[in-house]
């Protein structure tokens, strides 16, 4: 028999050490350690595990909405069910998914964005098929990612095009470097709000998230940029997956009214050869769709493409 686990913050550590170790599938984002950056009161916690003889099983990090849906994670990019190793297999997961399914009944709907295979540590083909056949319909966004290789220059992967841009800007001899100072965030954020403008949107995060998200995901999270002596060219907010050797843009924040290089695509090819320096296999450029999918950005989709980019999905499970 399985035991209904409710969240409370005093197993912050055990479902962070669940979700880093025991896991087939989490990563940094489904952690305690990330969720509780949202300041209290912005959503209702819903999260749960279930264990078997006080062992953790699965463990959906969630919250309840204002319409009882249950969303796992809404404060995150994608969220669970994240899966023991010692339960991923055909037998127990299904066994495991059913019992899950009679607590999250209780909701008008539930909303499960798993990680996708490439941020898992193992396939999650299995975990797709048994949500499908537990009657939840399946949504997907379109994503990319570039291969990366050791030894191997990230440029060479790239169409004429962007190869020209990035030897245009070598002429310029800029630094590459971390963000540093306070003077240095205000600069990438305020650059980030009006690339974020020009699509009527904001980010996400506001500063003092990231701020916080620097403070809690030492490990996890770094902020570069691209100097044309004291003059701020462009910026990236980044997120590490070891484990995977993935790394992904959070964020890209040009000064699109410096014209003396084409400043993303530099931005770009100085991150993945870091990146490949360092080990990492997988450069993640995120979702070119909008609408829950529903439309392609070609033009973004084909940016993506001509820095070798592959496609991927990234997958939503409603019931």
């Amino acid at each position: 028999m399985y035991e209904i686990l409710p969240y409370s913050p005093e197993l912050d550590q055990r479902f962070d050490h669940f979700v880093n170790h025991e896991s087939v599938n989490g990563t940094f984002l489904q952690t305690r350690r990330f969720l509780n950056y949202h300041p209290a009161g912005r959503f209702t916690d819903a999260s749960f595990a279930l264990q078997k003889s006080g062992i953790i099983a699965v463990y959906f990090p969630g919250v309840k909405t204002a319409n009882n849906e249950f969303i796992s994670h809404q404060g995150s990019t994608f969220g669970g069910p994240i899966v023991s190793k010692a339960f991923y297999n055909g037998t127990k997961l299904r066994e495991l998914l059913e019992e899950a399914s009679q607590h999250l009944s209780q909701y008008s709907k539930v909303i499960l964005k798993i990680t996708p295979a490439i941020f898992s540590k193992e396939n999650p083909d299995l975990l797709e098929y048994t949500l499908e056949h537990l009657g939840y319909s399946r949504h997907t966004e379109l994503s990319n990612y570039t291969p990366l290789y050791k030894g191997t220059d990230p440029l060479s992967q790239c169409d004429a095009k962007h190869r020209k841009q990035f030897t245009d800007s070598e002429k310029f001899h800029c630094t590459y470097r971390e963000l540093e100072t306070e003077k240095d965030f205000e600069t990438f954020y305020r650059f980030l709000e009006q690339s974020k403008a020009k699509h009527q949107t904001k980010p996400v995060h506001t500063l003092n998230d990231l701020y916080d998200l620097r403070r809690r995901l030492k490990k996890n999270l770094r902020f570069k940029s691209l100097w044309l002596e004291d003059h701020y060219v462009c910026g990236m907010m980044q997120f590490l997956f070891p484990e995977t050797k993935t790394i992904h843009d959070q964020y890209i924040s040009p000064d699109e009214s410096f014209t003396e290089f084409h400043p993303t695509t530099a931005m770009h090819i100085y991150t993945m050869r870091e990146a490949a320096q360092e080990g990492f296999e997988k450069f993640s450029w995120g979702i070119s769709t909008e609408d829950h999918g529903n439309y392609l950005n070609e033009n973004l989709y084909r940016f993506k493409e001509a820095f070798g980019a592959q496609p991927s999905v990234n997958v939503t499970y409603e019931k």
